[in-house]
């Protein structure tokens, strides 16, 4: 059995199911993926030679106006030498060869990695330096540093630029194992622009499921799809089938594995080696009384900074609902907030004043599993509801419930009563913190996430809870909303 999607050139399989032939990848599209790839190099060189440049012209500026005499005589020379040092020192520290191990090359050359290239490239402005006038050295140790230190936030800045703008590939995987783990898996790859998941290979694939082949067929496979990216989910087949089966792809693919116990992982999770057994280990949440009150802090803060900006985008939404139907501007309803305590929630109203009386009669055309309930196209929503709800205008009204106190402004999704109530296994974790106006569940899907995706992400979202993470989040969220994918 086949998947629908074919290769670019399909391989031959024999009634044992073992690959017969595989034909070469065509020479046209070889050449245009090298073209491609050279084209994205050169964007990213020429993307590090500007934020190299004006790093160094930078730390001069800003030394020459801290000291003087430290900043000396700085020119454009010296801009030019801590700016190609810095080049070399990344080199150096191998930081041009694209790492096999990173699924999403986006993620690439975070601040803490070019941090570690600053004291070569110090120490080789000042040899450079020395070299270049005969051992008149004029460039101080403290203009070396200052040159150089600000690449590590341009540097990283300038290489994410050009990956969101320029980068032309898309990451082939090829998943082992079908089932709903897989499906899960499958589903949330489907979500990146950058990855396309090719299909699955399995030996005990359910009636009806699409298979590119079993597991001796892998590297096959691998070749014939251009897989990029293997991952290794949860099978039926045995442990020993599996690794031989990648011990026969001989490095010719990355490999990747989803964790046994993924939902108790989280980006926090650290590896550990003992006596050549790797441990997983599992980080505690970090939401203690110190970190509560900075959260508080920073709710009351950008919560009140929020409405008075909003204002006037809170006074023409209110006037629109109010002309376009009868009824209150506002929709309350009870929610179920930290520890199980009630609260009444402030939302602009999108439906007719009668939504829920006339729930019952369109129960039947719920979209979401589980306790949920959602529609892409409710019947109930009104004209002024659609355009609220697709920009999330309609949530404005919650920084109320945060300065209040009764939400965050990052948290788990707060439900209704009836669905939180029939909430189980992991989602339950939800109840530990505050729900928010934007969370996991906003930047990962919003309503196209499934309620095993939702129990999920509220589960790992309080059990590793930072404040540098809810900054993450506050910053993703203005680009998913933007976007309105799972806006309804």
């Amino acid at each position: 059995m086949t998947i629908e999607m074919p290769p670019k050139h399909s391989p031959t399989f024999s009634s044992s199911g073992q690959a017969t032939s595989a034909q070469a990848v065509p020479p046209n599209d070889t050449r245009q993926a090298e073209k491609l790839g050279l084209q994205h190099r050169y964007f990213l060189q020429i993307a590090d030679v500007v934020a190299l440049t004006a790093s160094a012209f930078l730390g001069a500026v800003t030394l020459s106006h801290l000291s003087a005499e430290r900043a000396g005589s700085l020119g454009i020379r010296d801009v030019a030498l801590a700016a190609v040092a810095m080049a070399v020192a990344m080199h150096l520290h191998g930081l041009y060869r694209r790492p096999a191990s990173r699924l999403r090359p986006s993620e690439w050359w975070r601040p803490a990695v070019i941090a570690r290239c600053l004291p070569t490239a110090a120490l080789l402005s000042l040899a450079a330096d020395a070299l270049l006038l005969h051992g008149e050295r004029m460039m101080t140790l403290t203009a070396a540093v200052a040159m150089t230190l600000p690449a590590v936030v341009l540097v990283p800045l300038g290489r994410r630029m050009v990956v969101r703008m320029f980068d032309p590939t898309v990451t082939r995987i090829l998943v082992i194992g079908t089932g709903p783990i897989s499906d899960r898996l499958t589903s949330r790859l489907q979500r990146c622009p950058d990855t396309l998941v090719v299909g699955h290979v399995d030996d005990y694939a359910a009636p009806g499921t699409p298979v590119l082949g079993g597991l001796a067929d892998l590297s096959a496979v691998c070749t014939a799809y251009e897989i990029d990216r293997v991952i290794v989910g949860f099978t039926n087949t045995s442990d020993a089938i599996v690794l031989e089966s990648l011990r026969q792809l001989q490095g010719q693919v990355p490999v990747s594995e989803i964790p046994r116990y993924f939902e108790l992982h989280n980006w926090r999770s650290e590896a550990e080696e003992l006596h050549g057994l790797t441990l997983m280990h599992l980080p505690t949440a970090s939401l203690g009384p110190t970190a509560r009150i900075m959260k508080r802090l920073i709710d009351v803060t950008l919560a009140t900074c929020a409405l008075m900006a909003a204002a006037p985008v809170l006074l023409m939404v209110a006037v629109a609902i109010k002309v376009d139907t009868p009824g209150p501007v506002f929709f309350r309803q009870e929610r179920i907030g930290r520890a199980g305590k009630p609260f009444r929630i402030f939302k602009f109203r999108s439906m007719t004043a009668d939504a829920w009386q006339r729930r019952d009669a369109v129960a039947q055309l719920n979209e979401v599993d589980g306790p949920l309930f959602k529609m892409e196209h409710d019947p109930r929503v009104t004209r002024v509801g659609a355009f609220i709800r697709k920009t999330s205008l309609d949530e404005l009204p919650q920084l109320i419930n945060v300065v209040r106190g009764e939400m965050s402004l990052v948290g788990p999704r707060p439900l209704p009563t009836e669905e939180s109530d029939r909430m189980d296994g992991a989602a339950l974790a939800r109840l530990d913190a505050k729900p928010g106006i934007t969370g996991l569940w906003q930047v990962c899907g919003r309503s196209d996430l499934a309620y095993a995706d939702l129990q999920h992400l509220d589960s790992v979202y309080v059990r590793s809870w930072s404040l540098m993470w809810d900054v993450r989040i506050i910053f993703k969220t203005p680009k998913v909303v933007f976007a309105r994918k799972g806006a309804y």
